[in-house]
């Protein structure tokens, strides 16, 4: 599995982006749950396309050559 981290952009107006990168499936929204409910209230949300990989799905390879 791939380094795990969450991100944190601060901007100007107090507003706050988290940027979960490394975590797969639902695992991303259940280790921001307890952050964001401390934050305060989400105005938007962007899966991205960790979130629709399963977690097993991470560590398979592919051979495309021909047998």
């Amino acid at each position: 599995m791939g380094k795990q981290r969450i991100e944190f952009i601060i901007r100007p107006d107090g507003s706050v982006e988290e940027r979960p990168q490394g975590f797969t499936g639902e695992a991303c929204e259940e280790v921001t749950r307890r952050l964001e409910q401390t934050l305060g209230v989400i105005t938007h949300r962007e899966p991205t396309a960790e979130r629709y990989q399963n977690a097993d799905d991470q560590d398979q390879t592919i051979d495309h050559r021909q047998a």
